[in-house]
């Protein structure tokens, strides 16, 4: 009988808060997901933001397009929006963290955080303990 294939997890930590670098995390965190491994997305820094009510809509990509306004081009040219990842990556399981930290440092309370996707609040510690043996990104 063959063993079953242990998946190596991905953590994405997500620093910035330029919308297409927090797309293209969200593009590579669904594509592993897809793929069976186990993704944890870890927001802090200027990235929290992302995780707060309206945040998306303040947000703005490196060459200053609006995030709205990408998700709308991307939909066009045929590419997952922003809102389509975040709906497949729920589906996925895909395990998404706040910073306590970065929260504090950007004066968000815990009542600003989204509930959907459902978001888990933490630290570091944890987030190295889980992630151990696999593999790390940041954007």
């Amino acid at each position: 009988m063959a063993k079953a294939q242990i998946r190596r997890p991905m953590t994405l930590i997500m620093i910035s808060a330029d919308a297409d670098k927090i797309h293209m995390g969200l593009m590579l965190g669904a594509t592993a997901a897809a793929m069976g491994r186990p993704v944890t997305y870890f927001f802090s820094k200027g990235a929290t933001v992302f995780l707060t009510n309206k945040g998306w809509d303040t947000m703005r990509a490196c060459d200053g397009t609006e995030a709205l306004k990408m998700d709308i081009k991307l939909d066009e040219q045929g590419i997952a929006d922003t809102g389509l990842l975040l709906d497949g990556l729920a589906a996925l399981d895909v395990r998404f963290v706040a910073c306590e930290t970065g929260l504090r440092e950007n004066d968000f309370d815990h009542a600003d955080v989204v509930t959907r996707p459902a978001v888990e609040i933490s630290g570091l510690a944890d987030i190295l303990e889980k992630g151990e043996g696999g593999d790390w990104l940041t954007f």
